[in-house]
C-alpha cells in the first residue's frame, strides 16, 4: 500500500527523523502491480529529499533490472537504485554501512549499492541474460539455434 510509504516518508520529512533509506521488495526483475503515478512521484520526491529508494526481488533466484520492463523503467527514472541480486540482509548491512561512515552522500551510497564491495553482490558480466519479454523475440532465439 503506497499510503502507508507516503506516511513514512512525510513524518521523516515533517518531524526531522532520520530515515536514510527505503527499501522495496519488488515482483521479479524489479516490477510492481502498475505504474501509479502518484506512487513513482512519491518515490522521487523520497530522492530529491535525500532519502535513498532501492529496489530489491521477493525472489529465491534472479537479480532487479530496472529498466527491462515498463513499470522497472519508470522505478527507474525516479531514481529508484536496483540492488541486483542482493539479498534483504545484505542490503540492510551494506547501505548500514555505506551511510555509517559519513563520508559518503546519498548519491554515492546509491551508486555503492551497485558494488561488490565483499562478494555480497553478482558482478553483471556474471549474472544470467534477462528474460525474454515477448513471443517474438522468443522465436527469433529458437531460430538461431537451428
Amino acid at each position: 500500500d503506497d499510503e502507508m510509504i507516503r506516511q513514512m516518508i512525510q513524518v521523516n520529512l515533517t518531524e526531522g527523523r532520520c530515515l536514510k533509506a527505503l527499501v522495496l521488495q519488488l515482483y521479479g526483475t524489479g516490477n510492481i502491480p502498475s505504474v501509479k503515478e502518484s506512487f513513482i512521484q512519491l518515490l522521487a520526491d523520497a530522492q530529491e529529499k535525500g532519502i535513498l529508494v532501492i529496489a530489491s526481488t521477493q525472489c529465491f533466484t534472479g537479480n532487479v533490472m530496472l529498466g527491462h520492463y515498463a513499470t522497472g523503467r519508470a522505478l527507474q527514472e525516479a531514481g529508484v537504485v536496483s540492488a541486483s541480486d542482493m539479498t534483504l540482509e545484505a542490503i540492510a548491512c551494506k547501505s548500514a554501512y555505506l551511510f555509517g561512515r559519513q563520508d559518503l552522500s546519498t548519491k554515492e551510497v546509491g551508486e555503492l549499492m551497485g558494488v561488490s564491495l565483499r562478494g555480497e553482490i553478482t558482478p553483471p558480466e556474471a549474472l544470467s541474460p534477462p528474460p525474454l519479454s515477448s513471443a517474438y523475440q522468443r522465436g527469433i532465439r529458437k531460430g538461431k539455434k537451428s
